[in-house]
């Protein structure tokens, strides 16, 4: 699986969100209250209230309860503005039927079931009478259906419903003693028809045995009712909520922010091939709170497109740490939630290095906001330059004026996880999360455009760049160490590739079977500061355990766990990938760090010229 269906659950068994202990609160309350009564499910869209109202059903049904769900926004397609509200109410009662038919319990006797035909014949009625006003085609009215009542009779309509569900609930072959409607999708519906079905239910179900469960977003309602009463203010807001209060009785505003979102990606990540762990989903699930938030759909939209442009990473072979994986994640949690703070950084992902210049050029004027700021001199997240430009910026954009501050923490949360190699891992990462920007700021397009990708056609090349980007000597010549023998090769032999790119190398086997094998050794960018590499031996290299268990003999400790200097992950293949930190030259002493370097390099072409020496160090 590459990518994940925006389909509701339907079982309590794939409630991978932890939402049943509210789909048990709710059934006990329902089972419990008295009738009639609404509970209305609040939240916008994508916040799971139909996985929730799945649930729900699943517990009343094992219950004495007799269910109904209609989806109103099935009923309203090809349909007209009033003609919906007549279709969802003739769709109630079948659905009723067919569920109480289903579980062997429809004993309602021959005068209600005689009722049942009669409504739905009125309700269908009232629908046909609507067409033929508007398209002038004569089909029979409500009033020619046999019911020998005038489309008006609301209330005698209203008392045959009556009649059914108390037949329904007191019949000696039913097991049920209330009867629950589930009303879902009112907010895919137009605004103006989901104030109609609102009121219809008020109208003609409110009775008896009868409890609606409806899910429903307040700011469509919001919506619907400014033709009654004008766009709201804070004048008029209450006659709103009134409307609001009179229909429901019971609110219940889904729980969004408690959703326990470690093992939906934990789950959703494995499907789609990836390995995670419990401890890196934690991070992930930081990034999502910071960024796009805990709703279900909107996770789904974000992890389909991380699954998206992780295959265009792979067909451009760039197979780095799963750190880097993270980075792509966080770049991309960012375009979909603060688009403007994207921008930028794509202008200077740098953004440790962001000061009152930078500012300048957005046309900001630093020190006239550093006055607004002091009301926040307390917090740790302004106490450096670069966070309290990143405020300035948010203050730009009315969404993330709310958000300044989790922008802040998500940022500081990145510098803490990549330390001295950030500003590489972000451009590298910047290249392909811009692949799904909607932004059409020409900055964030040039950022996707793949010709401007930066090879180097050789390792002198690549030496010469860093250089030039004035990086650390001492790492250039480890850099050297480790790459000089792979270039060479390369140049031999067809079936190795070096890629010199502007923040990173790779040594590559491309007679290796499957793409997610030949990348045998991904090296990064040295920094400025610290003398060493970090790179990435990966597991199909044929010599990371090798390299493992002899480094942990140099440092005199017998597990990776007692060290920071080197770590293992299986990144985006099945094998473990070696991670070694820079740091690892200070302790080993720059000669026998270069010699290490060296050698590893060699030895990966000695498994994969099929001439493997057992050379020792």
């Amino acid at each position: 699986m590459i990518s994940i269906t925006d389909i509701p659950i339907t079982r309590l068994d794939q409630d991978l969100l932890k939402i049943n202990k509210y789909a048990i609160a709710l059934s006990n309350f329902i089972q419990s209250s008295e009738t009639p009564i609404t509970v209305g499910l609040q939240g916008e869209w994508g916040t799971g209230k139909t996985s929730l109202m799945s649930i729900l059903s699943e517990q009343l049904s094992e219950q004495n309860i007799a269910t109904s769900w209609v989806n109103t926004w099935e009923y309203s397609l090809f349909r007209g503005a009033r003609e919906t509200t007549p279709a969802v109410l003739q769709g109630m009662l079948e659905k009723l039927e067919q569920s109480c038919r289903a579980r062997g319990n429809w004993d309602i006797g021959d005068e209600a079931s005689k009722k049942v035909k009669q409504v739905g014949r009125f309700l269908s009625g009232v629908a046909n009478q609507l067409i033929a006003a508007k398209t002038g085609i004569d089909i029979a009215t409500a009033a020619d259906c046999n019911t020998g009542r005038d489309p008006a009779g609301i209330s005698a309509i209203k008392a045959d419903i009556a009649s059914i569900i108390q037949k329904l609930i007191d019949s000696p072959g039913n097991p049920y003693k209330k009867v629950v409607f589930f009303v879902d999708d009112l907010d895919r519906i137009p605004p103006n028809d989901a104030v109609e079905v609102l009121e219809a239910l008020k109208n003609i179900f409110d009775m008896p045995k009868c409890v609606f469960v409806l899910a429903i977003d307040y700011e469509v309602v919001v919506k619907g009712l400014e033709s009654k009463f004008g766009p709201k203010t804070e004048r008029n807001e209450r006659e709103f909520r009134s409307f609001f209060d009179k229909i429901i009785q019971v609110p219940f505003s889904m729980p969004v922010g408690t959703y326990t979102i470690e093992n939906f990606l934990l789950d959703k990540f494995g499907g789609m091939g990836y390995q995670v762990t419990a401890d890196e989903a934690e991070d992930y699930a930081k990034v999502v709170r910071l960024t796009i938030g805990t709703n279900p759909r909107s996770l789904k939209r974000y992890l389909n497109s991380y699954s998206l442009i992780n295959h265009v990473k792979q067909i451009e072979e760039q197979y780095e740490s799963s750190e880097s994986s993270l980075m792509l994640f966080t770049l991309l949690g960012i375009q979909i939630s603060y688009p403007y703070l994207f921008r930028m950084l794509t202008k200077e992902p740098d953004y440790t290095s962001w000061n009152a210049t930078f500012t300048s050029k957005e046309d900001i004027n630093f020190e006239a906001m550093k006055e607004k700021m002091s009301l926040y001199k307390e917090t740790k997240y302004l106490d450096e330059e670069w966070e309290q430009i990143l405020w300035c910026l948010c203050q730009r954009d009315t969404y993330l004026k709310s958000k300044a501050f989790d922008a802040i923490r998500l940022l500081n949360f990145l510098r803490e996880k990549y330390g001295s190699s950030l500003n590489d891992d972000m451009i590298r990462a910047l290249e392909f999360a811009a692949i799904t920007s909607v932004d059409d700021d020409a900055g964030v397009k040039q950022a996707v455009i793949k010709g401007h990708k930066i090879l180097y056609a050789s390792l002198e090349l690549k030496l010469a760049q860093m250089k030039e980007g004035d990086l650390n000597e001492k790492g250039i010549e480890a850099f050297r160490s480790l790459m000089a023998y792979p270039s060479e090769r390369a140049q031999g032999n067809p079936k190795y590739r070096v890629s010199f790119a502007k923040t990173g190398s790779a040594f590559y086997n491309d007679s290796a079977a499957s793409m997610g094998e030949k990348q045998l050794l991904y090296v990064c960018n040295p920094g400025k500061r610290k003398f060493g590499i970090k790179f990435y031996l990966k597991g199909n290299s044929g010599v990371k355990d090798e390299i493992q268990d002899y480094l942990l003999e140099l440092l005199g400790i017998s597990h990776i766990d007692e060290t920071n200097l080197i770590s293992e992950s299986f990144l985006e293949t099945n094998k473990l990938t070696l991670i070694v930190e820079p740091d690892l030259c200070g302790v080993l002493g720059e000669e026998k760090y270069y010699e290490i370097l060296s050698h590893i390099s060699k030895r990966i072409c000695d498994v994969h010229d099929d001439t493997y020496v057992n050379q020792s160090l």
